[in-house]
């Protein structure tokens, strides 16, 4: 007859082990997702640093108008500015101070001028001789600001100073922006609003004109830069090559 009475088998484990077993895996467990989540969670992002001693408060720069003008931002003169400009060797100077002329061998003239308002209130830095031109009432060259308006009309007036004092002026193209400089050659950058020109002379002679011309009302004047050569394409270097060499100024 068997004997039930022999040793207990793994059932017969008291309850407590089973508990115990129990808790012990949910610990391990946390604590696998403990580390796992310090490893991959975001990582803290420093503090911002604090402001400078002596710059608390300061603002920051703005980018208009300290660093560039557009045709619609008023230029801070109250007066008429001057023209500063020391083209390359090439170029020599021929006029001054009133207007800055240079010429080259090459048969290119830069001129740099300033004049008043006229009274109809476009500026000309052009001829003085010359009338104002019935273009700078024309809608496509108006503007609802009245900083650029004074530049396009200051611009068809100056192109008009052309149409007079030669045979035949065509425009070639319109809408230009030339960049010169405030204050020094690094100074901010100032737009002008230019043209090319196909200028006929009297004498036989065709040239090529680029103009730009800057309207200056809180000063009641204006601005103009000329480079005329016997080809389009010089008038175009010519150009480049005065406006970076060139910047306004107070007197």
């Amino acid at each position: 007859m068997a004997n039930d009475g022999g040793t207990a088998g793994p059932s017969s484990r008291p309850p407590w082990v089973a508990v115990l077993v129990a808790a012990c895996v949910v610990v391990g467990v946390g604590v696998v997702v403990a580390i796992a989540a310090l490893f991959m969670g975001p990582s803290p992002q420093p503090p911002a640093p604090g402001p400078t001693p002596g710059t608390a408060g300061a603002a920051a720069p703005s980018s208009a108008p300290s660093q560039a003008y557009a045709l619609n931002d008023p230029l801070p003169f109250t007066a008429r500015p001057v023209w500063h400009a020391g083209p390359s060797a090439e170029y020599r100077l021929t006029a001054a101070p009133d207007e800055l002329r240079y010429v080259s061998d090459a048969g290119c003239r830069l001129s740099f001028r300033a004049g008043p308002l006229q009274a109809g209130g476009s500026a000309s830095p052009s001829r003085t001789t010359a009338a104002p031109s019935s273009a700078s009432a024309s809608p496509t060259l108006l503007s609802p600001d009245p900083q650029t308006a004074a530049t396009r009309g200051a611009l068809a007036d100056a192109i008009a100073a052309e149409r007079k004092a030669s045979s035949s002026v065509e425009v070639t193209e319109q809408g230009l922006v030339v960049v010169t400089t405030l204050g020094s050659e690094d100074g901010p950058l100032v737009d002008m609003a230019g043209a090319a020109l196909k200028v006929a002379h009297a004498d036989g002679t065709v040239t090529y004109m680029r103009l730009a011309v800057r309207a200056v009302p809180s000063a009641q004047s204006s601005v103009a830069i000329a480079a005329e050569c016997p080809k389009p394409e010089q008038a175009a270097t010519a150009m480049n090559h005065a406006s970076v060499h060139a910047y306004l100024a107070d007197r």
